[in-house]
């Protein structure tokens, strides 16, 4: 998505970190800043959201889905933020980039999440960087081969995949992702069009399906197999039809109990009749 930037004023370079996220992820000592005194930095000067719609349907669910099928399905036992639309600023917050979707592992919300420095992805509030963006090509001024892979390198961002549905900015192929080596972004391998990322223990592919009553290819969350991870949507659907099947067997059951009742009450009727005589 093409997002327009806005450098805003700063009363210092100084960030810390607010009490009020949780961070477990195995490597964040490279982001062990002092973050005891937050008060020299401007936050109500940052703009954290401008109300600008996405570009068209497909991504509109596109992101919705990549979200989605996180919180739905992926069994994790690691905390994770999984936003999508949502600016990123970095450790010392000048110009934000808002990326199609990004994840971030071992943090979680504030609590206030209404307080200015709260409602975006701050690198400097929460002490490291995402570890993977994702842009979804929808025109070709977006700059995502130029001027945001430039910048998500800068911001020492680990993984940065770009989704090119309809062929816009790639000729061929649509899927491409890259990782931070030395500070620099070089080609992650993929098989076809498959991704895996082994530390998070999470994968990316392309998968033709419905969501949401549309049917085109998507890009989805799977697992080292590639099986999909289902969206909110699957798992609802699929309750649906258990308690529709369990509805069915009960009331199967139900009707087995009347029959086999009322033959009883047949035989015993015969039985009454036939000592009479």
């Amino acid at each position: 998505m093409r997002h327009p930037q806005t450098t805003y004023q700063m009363k210092s370079d100084r960030t810390r970190y607010h009490p009020s996220y949780e961070q477990n992820y195995d490597k964040l000592s490279k982001y062990d800043f002092d973050f005891s005194d937050d008060s020299d930095i401007d936050y109500d000067s940052l703009v954290t959201e401008d109300d600008e719609p996405v570009d068209n349907l497909f991504s509109e669910r596109q992101q919705k889905l990549l979200t989605d099928s996180l919180y739905a399905s992926w069994d994790t036992d690691k905390l994770f933020l999984a936003c999508a639309n949502v600016g990123i600023y970095e450790r010392i917050p000048k110009e934000p980039i808002v990326p199609d979707m990004f994840l971030s592992m071992g943090v979680k919300p504030a609590k206030d999440i209404w307080e200015k420095k709260n409602r975006c992805y701050m690198i400097g509030v929460f002490g490291k960087p995402p570890e993977l963006v994702i842009e979804v090509v929808s025109n070709t001024v977006g700059k995502e081969r130029k001027d945001k892979f430039k910048k998500y390198e800068r911001m020492d961002i680990k993984y940065y995949v770009i989704y090119d549905p309809d062929l816009r900015i790639f000729k061929r192929c649509k899927l491409h992702a890259y990782v931070l080596k030395k500070g620099k972004y070089v080609a992650l391998p993929q098989k076809n069009n498959r991704l895996w990322f082994s530390d998070l223990k999470i994968g990316l592919r392309l998968y033709k399906g419905f969501y949401q009553k549309i049917y085109t290819e998507w890009l989805i969350w799977c697992n080292r197999n590639g099986k999909i991870l289902k969206t909110g949507e699957d798992k609802a659907r699929e309750a649906e039809k258990l308690l529709s099947a369990e509805s069915k067997r009960a009331e199967t059951e139900s009707k087995r109990a009347d029959k086999a009742e009322q033959e009883l009450i047949l035989l015993k009727n015969k039985l009454a009749a036939y000592e009479k005589k």
